[in-house]
C-alpha cells in the first residue's frame, strides 16, 4: 500500500525546508523515554507525532482548525509513526499563553521552537521530572536557564537534519560573549537570545520545581 502524500502545508512548511527535525524527537524519544509531549507555538510541526505517541499542539493560526481536523493528517502520521499504537494527536487554536485546559503536570516534554517563552507560560502542564527541550531563537532557553524550577541536562547539536544529544561539559554552555546581567526582564525586552560563546542549536532542561 503506498504511503499517504503529506499534508500540503506540513511539505511546504517542513519537508521543503528540510526542517521536520524528526530526529531531534527521536532521540528524545528513545534516550529519556518520552511518552507524551506538549507542543506550544507548534503550527503544523507534527513531527513529533511520528515518535512520540501521545502530542497535543497549540497555535493559533487561522489555518489551524483546518489542518489538524482532516483526517489525512491522522493517516500520514499513521503512516510514518515509529510506535505500535495508534498516535494520539490533539490540538488547542488559541494561544498558549491562555489557559489550554490540560491538566497540570500531564506532559513528559515539553517544546519550544521559535515560539516565545513558552518555559514560563507552559511549565505547569509539565511533570516534575519531565523535560523541556527549547531552542534560544527567542530567548526561551536563557529563560529557562535562570528559571529555579530547571536544570540544564543536556545540549544538542545539530547538522542537516540529525541532532546529537550532549550531557557533558554543560558549563560551557550560557557563557555570555559580553558581560551581562541575564533577567527575565531584559530577555523579555529584547525578544531574542543572548549571544552566548558556546552556543548550541537547542538545550534539554528538567523540571524540578
Amino acid at each position: 500500500m503506498p504511503q499517504p502524500s503529506p499534508p500540503p502545508l506540513y511539505k511546504q512548511y517542513f519537508i521543503d525546508r528540510s526542517d521536520e527535525r524528526v530526529d531531534l524527537f527521536r532521540k528524545l524519544a528513545e534516550q529519556f523515554g518520552v511518552r507524551s509531549a506538549l507542543y506550544p507555538g507548534s503550527f503544523v510541526q507534527i513531527s513529533p507525532s511520528f515518535v512520540i505517541p501521545r502530542v497535543v499542539y497549540v497555535d493559533s493560526d487561522r489555518r489551524i482548525p483546518r489542518f489538524f481536523g482532516d483526517p489525512a493528517v491522522q493517516e500520514y502520521v499513521e503512516s510514518r509513526k515509529e510506535y505500535g499504537e495508534s498516535p494520539e494527536i490533539r490540538y488547542h487554536h488559541q494561544s498558549y499563553e491562555d489557559d489550554i485546559g490540560e491538566p497540570p503536570g500531564n506532559f513528559d516534554l515539553l517544546i519550544s521552537q521559535y515560539a516565545g517563552f513558552i518555559s514560563a507560560a507552559c511549565k505547569r502542564y509539565l511533570k516534575r521530572g519531565g523535560l523541556l527541550v527549547a531552542n534560544d531563537s527567542h530567548g526561551d532557553a536563557s529563560m529557562a536557564r535562570i528559571d529555579p524550577d530547571f536544570e540544564l541536562v543536556a545540549a544538542i547539536d545539530r547538522r542537516g537534519e540529525k541532532f546529537s544529544v550532549k550531557t557533558s561539559d554543560l558549563d560551557r554552555y550560557f557563557l555570555p560573549k559580553r558581560p551581562v546581567e541575564i533577567t527575565a526582564e531584559l530577555l523579555r525586552q529584547r525578544g531574542r537570545g543572548i549571544g552566548y560563546t558556546t552556543p548550541a542549536s537547542s538545550y534539554l532542561f528538567r523540571k524540578i520545581g
